[in-house]
C-alpha cells in the first residue's frame, strides 16, 4: 500500500494545529469561558436552575415540544446525553462543539433507527422513515432539558465567539439546530414565569 505523504503531513498539520488550540485555551479557559465573571456564572446557574423546573413537565408529549409517538421508545436519548454531559471536561471552543455536534449527530442516529425499526438491519430504508428537522428539534429540546449541562450559555457564547471559520455544511446545520433549540427552551422558559 502506497501511503501519501502529502494527506499524511496535511492530517499531521491539523493535529499540531488541534493541540495547539487545546493548550491555548486551557491557559486561558476562565478569562475566556466566563469574561463576564460571577455575573456570567450566576446567569448560568439561574438558567440551570430554570431547567431542573422545567424538566417535571418537560413530557414527550409537551404542548411545546411533541415528540413524535413513533420515537417515544427511544427517550430519553440517553446516548446523546451522555455526549452533553463531557461539555465541562473540554475546554477549547471545537472540544466543546465536538460535544455538541456529537449529542445531535447521535439523536439522528437514533431518530433513523426509531423511525425504520428493523429495516435498518437489513439495510432497507424508506423515504418516509427518513427523520427530518421536525422530526430532530422537539428530540432535541427535550434532551437538553432533561440533560440539563452546566454553563450551557456561557457554552454556546464562547463557541459563537472563537467558532471554527472553517465550520461548514452538516456540521453548521446541527450546531444551528442546537443553538435554535436553546432558544427555544428560553422561550418556553419566558412563558412559564
Amino acid at each position: 500500500a502506497v501511503v501519501s505523504t502529502q494527506s499524511t503531513g496535511e492530517e499531521h498539520l491539523k493535529e499540531v494545529m488541534r493541540l495547539a488550540e487545546v493548550s491555548f485555551f486551557c491557559l486561558l479557559f476562565n478569562n475566556a469561558f466566563l469574561p463576564n465573571g460571577e455575573a456570567q456564572l450566576q446567569k448560568d446557574m439561574m438558567f440551570r436552575e430554570r431547567l431542573t423546573e422545567l424538566q417535571s413537565i418537560a413530557t414527550l408529549d409537551h404542548p411545546d415540544i411533541q415528540v413524535p409517538a413513533r420515537y417515544h421508545r427511544e427517550a430519553p436519548w440517553t446516548p446523546a446525553q451522555y455526549h452533553l454531559n463531557l461539555l465541562p471536561a473540554f475546554k477549547s471552543p471545537s472540544g466543546k462543539l465536538s460535544c455538541i455536534l456529537s449529542c445531535v449527530f447521535t439523536i439522528f442516529k437514533l431518530l433513523f433507527i426509531g423511525a425504520s425499526g428493523l429495516t435498518v438491519l437489513d439495510g432497507t430504508t424508506d423515504e418516509s422513515s427518513v427523520p427530518g428537522a421536525d422530526d430532530l428539534m422537539p428530540v432535541l429540546i427535550y434532551t437538553i432539558i432533561h440533560c440539563n449541562p452546566p454553563n450551557l450559555l456561557s457554552t454556546i457564547e464562547y463557541i459563537n465567539c472563537f467558532l471554527p471559520r472553517n465550520i461548514s455544511g452538516q456540521d453548521q446545520y446541527m450546531w444551528m439546530q442546537f443553538s435554535g433549540a436553546v432558544e427555544f427552551i428560553k422561550t418556553m422558559l419566558q412563558r412559564s414565569t
